[in-house]
């Protein structure tokens, strides 16, 4: 389980946002550059998946990755959600502010149910890794590596359900400080006892993304 008192405490030391921490809003900002994400990781809680991971690329025709966190009834097994967002245009190259965002477009293949309240956590420093039979070293993180660089909560957001999720709405999560790299970590919140889950198709038109210059 996710300890959201004991993160709130720990260091962060690459990305800082620039106001408090608050729900998420729906606006309906339509300047800027979009950035979406690089890459997609599950990470489970199970004690069987612990050395466990998914890279979820953009394996569909379309470029879409699959949004997508859960956790059973009184919080216990958890699969949380690795957002990397790669190659951001920082200042002198772009311009700010660096708006983190959740672009809800609805979609006949999106399901949630029970606790759809999503919190929002920077990662400090790059994604752990692991070296491969051969040496090549790639992206590996885990539930227990990533506990370990797990930084602040920079934002929490509640993705519709029922006759909700026939409306269009953009969720602003929070504006950040630019760096090359933001990783963050999504996890259904635990401050309730029920259950819940979400899958949404994120791609370069809708879910998550990075709105920088507007």
């Amino acid at each position: 389980m996710l300890n959201t008192n004991t993160h709130l405490l720990l260091p962060l030391l690459i990305f800082s946002p620039l106001i408090t921490s608050a729900p998420a809003t729906p606006s309906n900002q339509v300047c800027g550059t979009i950035q979406p994400p690089s890459n997609f990781y599950q990470i489970y809680e199970e004690e069987q998946f612990t050395t466990q991971t998914s890279g979820l690329g953009p394996f569909f025709p379309s470029g879409e990755f699959s949004f997508a966190t859960q956790q059973e009834a009184n919080n216990v097994n958890e699969r949380d959600l690795i957002a990397s967002f790669k190659n951001i245009p920082c200042p002198p190259a772009g311009r700010g502010p660096y708006n983190i965002e959740f672009n809800f477009v609805p979609d006949s293949r999106y399901t949630a149910s029970g606790n759809t309240r999503i919190d929002v956590f920077a990662i400090n420093g790059d994604l752990p890794s692991l070296t491969f039979q051969g040496g090549e070293v790639s992206e590996y993180p885990t539930w227990g590596s990533t506990n370990r660089q797990t930084g602040c909560l920079i934002g929490t957001f509640t993705l519709p359900t029922g006759a909700d999720a026939r409306t269009p709405r953009v969720f602003f999560i929070n504006s950040v400080v630019c760096r090359p790299t933001i990783n963050l970590r999504f996890s259904i919140t635990n401050d309730s006892p029920a259950a819940g889950s979400v899958n949404y198709f994120s791609g370069p038109q809708a879910g998550l993304r990075i709105r920088c210059g507007c």
